[in-house]
């Protein structure tokens, strides 16, 4: 429950616009340490970071981090146990881009237009027991319209769902 209170408290503030942090946030660093709790908590699965070197936004750390962790997270639930997830993070024209790329079952039409819904879930079985409420993508839309960006979601070539995130870079 507490967890759930978390998430909506979470939402709340952004909604109402409450500021967030705004220092150097090394992504690359976010994206690495995501990766690594995926890894502990999923080991037999592939989990790949491809990263063209720091890439660094202004914003809040721990929201990013959040930002990171329910998209890897959302990937190790919503496949089977031996998907790949690939992380890759670049910069292009004073953009950050980081994606979060599954190779499962993919998403719906539907489920790609309310994916990022609150209390939204593309699986209508699992209940907050059996591990969410529906709200972690709706927080990473959030998250990621208060630091200026944008989020969508696209069929990964071959199958699965991609995540991809955009963010100004620090500086622009």
């Amino acid at each position: 429950m507490t967890g759930l209170v978390d998430d909506m408290l979470v939402l709340a503030r952004l909604d109402q616009g409450r500021p967030l942090e705004q220092e150097p946030v090394d992504l690359q660093a976010i994206a690495s340490d995501a990766v690594a709790d995926a890894r502990v908590v999923a080991p037999q699965r592939e989990i790949k970071l491809t990263s063209s070197g720091t890439v660094v936004v202004n914003g809040d750390d721990t929201r990013l981090r959040q930002v990171l962790a329910n998209l890897v997270r959302n990937a190790i639930v919503h496949t089977p146990a031996q998907t790949p997830i690939d992380v890759t993070l670049s910069s292009e024209d004073s953009i950050a881009k980081v994606s979060v790329a599954d190779h499962g079952p993919g998403l719906s039409a539907e489920e790609i237009d309310r994916i990022f819904e609150p209390f939204y879930r593309a699986d209508p079985s699992r209940s907050r027991d059996s591990g969410g409420a529906g709200l972690g993508l709706s927080i990473v839309s959030a998250v990621v319209t208060a630091h200026g960006g944008h989020v969508k979601v696209r069929e990964t070539e071959g199958g699965g769902a991609t995540f991809e995130v955009e963010l100004p870079l620090a500086g622009t």
